[in-house]
């Protein structure tokens, strides 16, 4: 785990972010891998065997002609780093107006993804 970029920008614009849209409770929340970087499928199917995300078939990625309004619409309320043999990732929390994020659910995340990280080292 590292230091994890501090703002919206810097994260949408570095960043391809996944996110599961038939789940209320990760709205605004998102995993997120370097641009150009695998699809994040061991992350995506570790929080689906603990029943924080939807399904793997549902996931959806921010398209590039959608990151400007990403930017101008999220706000950035946390994100946390991992490397290792996960692979090089990070979560992110955002609000939005419409979707607006659950703190319990990602502390979640952090907590399977910090127990994964755990166990591969």
């Amino acid at each position: 785990m590292g230091k994890s970029p501090a703002s919206t920008a810097e994260i949408i614009d570095a960043y391809e972010l996944f996110f599961d849209p038939d789940d209320q409770s990760n709205g605004s929340l998102y995993i997120c891998v370097a641009r150009g970087a695998p699809q994040p499928d061991s992350i995506i199917e570790a929080l689906v065997a603990e029943n924080l995300w939807s399904a793997r078939e549902s996931t959806k990625q921010v398209a590039d002609e959608q990151r400007q309004a990403y930017k101008e619409g999220l706000v950035f309320k946390a994100a946390r780093t991992y490397r290792g043999a996960l692979g090089e990732f990070l979560i992110a929390r955002f609000d939005h107006p419409k979707f607006p994020s659950d703190a319990a659910r990602f502390n979640a995340w952090r907590d399977v993804l910090d127990q994964l990280a755990d166990q591969q080292a």
